[in-house]
């Protein structure tokens, strides 16, 4: 049977949720680009949530496979494929927060520019990050500086050396990092 051929109500649920899907889709890009190097803050933290995006399009995959004029029984099966990966994804909401802000440090002299640091907890390690955010409102702009995955307890301390440059240290490690005019920095630091 053809789309057109369908009742209403379902020719309209269907376009509905091949609409919904395709702005999660663009949502999802859109958030991917925001979430590169010197990206805008704002894409990142609204759109850059693949997990989330995935959750809400499972049901909008239900009603596009009830929709479609297939075999009942192809429909069931599917069907309880998208029902068993929702229920899979349950346990990756429980265990995989989101990096929390754990820090904000601003520049003494200039106020657009701001060292901000994120932790998210595992099981046996904490994921730290780095940033240097550079404008204001909806321009800010984010740099990553530094990531490391350590053991409970190990520590990256970011302070401010000057208005355009960063020192990073690590036990008796330290590296410092120089800011260009747009807050992109010259290196960063990985340590994994």
């Amino acid at each position: 049977m053809v789309i057109s051929q369908r009742p209403d109500g379902e020719r309209r649920a269907l376009r509905a949720a091949l609409g919904a899907l395709a702005l999660l889709t663009l949502l999802g890009a859109v958030g991917d680009y925001g979430g590169r190097q010197g990206g805008l803050l704002v894409l990142r933290e609204w759109f850059d949530r693949p997990l989330l995006l995935f959750t809400v399009a499972l049901p909008l995959l239900l009603v596009v496979l009830y929709c479609v004029t297939w075999r009942a029984w192809i429909r069931v099966v599917l069907g309880l494929g998208v029902l068993l990966t929702a229920a899979a994804t349950v346990p990756v909401w429980i265990f995989h927060d989101y990096p929390q802000v754990v820090a904000t440090h601003g520049t003494p002299d200039r106020s657009d520019r701001r060292i901000v640091r994120q932790e998210q907890s595992g099981m046996l390690s904490t994921a730290q990050w780095i940033f240097v955010d550079q404008g204001t409102g909806l321009t800010t702009r984010r740099w990553q500086i530094a990531y490391a995955d350590f053991t409970y307890g190990d520590v990256i301390d970011a302070a401010w050396d000057g208005p355009d440059r960063i020192r990073l240290t690590y036990g008796s490690r330290t590296k410092v990092i120089e800011l260009a005019a747009d807050g992109r920095p010259s290196g960063s630091l990985t340590l994994a």
